[in-house]
């Protein structure tokens, strides 16, 4: 049992603080100057696409937001899909001179209205983004400037979270902020393993067809350019605003769907886990497979430590014990997430159930492309 343990122990301290401090570690003997929008010289033609869904309530401040954009005029498109959209999202955007609007009668989810788009894109970049996140101005040109750099194939734009009562910067969690801290490292080093769906640019001709069905195409597409040599890389600078979310169950459903797509896309794409069919095979292990088996880690620490003999395993079994009923207490009284240990011990449980579910899902084939909005 002893034995279990310390295995266990190794795995889960490998995942959740070797390998973030190694890449960490690694990125610092990395200098790369960020490229300024301002020598860049001659702009390439973007078209930003949007797919939309029952979006009345959000669409029109999307265009207005998207024709704030600072981009020499002239080199802008705007496309939007209405994915069976029932409300009056369409006879909104079709009021917009300078939005191109197509319509999927029947809602088929976001990757099959992404591969009906790209066949109407002529533009040589493209930037995906979604409807209810507010992009800064300069974003397009941070995107755009970046992805010109020599051997990039996408670029992912910073998701930043506003109060929606204050309109203020809002505080994130612990977790959140170590997420951001090891998609910088890996995008300082070689590469990130996917990009935030909200806001990233690729080039058109760098465009994978999504198969039916497919959850996540910020994960799927950035893939596929790294397996052909091109860098996924994280602009800070390029940032985008959305509300925190208040929705606790929301926001549970949406952690669930997302994970639930992981194991959509480890199943569907098998050369991921080949090391020499994946360039960022040691990232995709340790940041993505590893997280979602450390539930599972977890439970043999746990279990092992009860059974295993001699004080320290019963100490440890303790520490475990109260660590996880922090995380209850703080899932029955909100009040107590303004402590930080209590906040973290709730987050940190909930994102590992939230993995078990989604495997849960998807073994059970519940994998809907058509993402019900909370």
């Amino acid at each position: 049992m002893d034995l279990l343990f310390w295995l266990a122990f190794a795995f889960v301290a490998y995942t959740y603080a070797g390998y973030p401090v190694g890449i960490w570690a690694l990125s610092r003997f990395r200098h790369e100057e960020p490229t300024e929008p301002d020598v860049v010289g001659e702009w390439p033609a973007v078209t930003v696409v949007i797919a939309v869904h029952d979006e009345a309530a959000r669409a029109k401040a999307k265009v207005e937001n998207l024709r704030a954009l600072d981009y020499p005029q002239g080199r802008l498109r705007f496309l939007f899909v209405s994915d069976g959209s029932t409300d009056a999202t369409e006879s909104i955007l079709e009021r917009e001179p300078d939005v191109t609007l197509l319509r999927v009668p029947e809602r088929r989810g976001k990757a099959y209205a992404l591969n009906v788009a790209m066949a109407h894109v002529e533009t040589p970049i493209v930037v995906f983004a979604d409807v209810r996140q507010r992009i800064e101005p300069q974003a397009l040109r941070h995107l755009v400037a970046r992805l010109l750099q020599p051997g990039v194939g996408a670029v992912s734009g910073e998701l930043l979270h506003v109060d929606p009562r204050t309109r203020a910067a809002a505080h994130i969690g612990l977790y959140w902020r170590y997420e951001k801290w090891i998609r910088k490292a890996e995008s300082r080093f070689a590469s990130t393993v996917g990009v935030t769906g909200a806001l990233y640019a690729i080039r058109r001709e760098d465009y994978t067809p999504l198969e039916p069905g497919t959850l996540l195409d910020d994960f799927e597409q950035p893939m596929h350019l790294a397996r052909r040599g091109r860098r996924v890389v994280f602009e800070p600078r390029a940032m985008m605003y959305d509300e925190l979310q208040e929705d606790v169950d929301g926001e549970r459903k949406r952690k669930i769907r997302t994970l639930t797509g992981n194991f959509q896309s480890f199943a569907r794409h098998r050369w991921l886990f080949v090391p020499w069919q994946n360039p960022l095979w040691v990232q995709f292990v340790s940041h993505k497979w590893f997280r979602l088996l450390v539930p599972y880690a977890l439970g043999v620490m746990y279990v092992s430590s009860v059974l295993a003999p001699g004080p320290f395993y019963r100490a440890a079994a303790t520490l475990q014990g109260a660590f996880y009923t922090l995380s209850f207490v703080g899932a029955a009284i909100p009040a107590l997430r303004r402590s930080r240990l209590v906040s973290f011990a709730e987050v940190f449980v909930e994102l590992n159930r939230a993995s078990v579910l989604a495997l849960r899902n998807y073994l059970e084939g519940r994998t809907d492309a058509r993402w019900e909005k909370t």
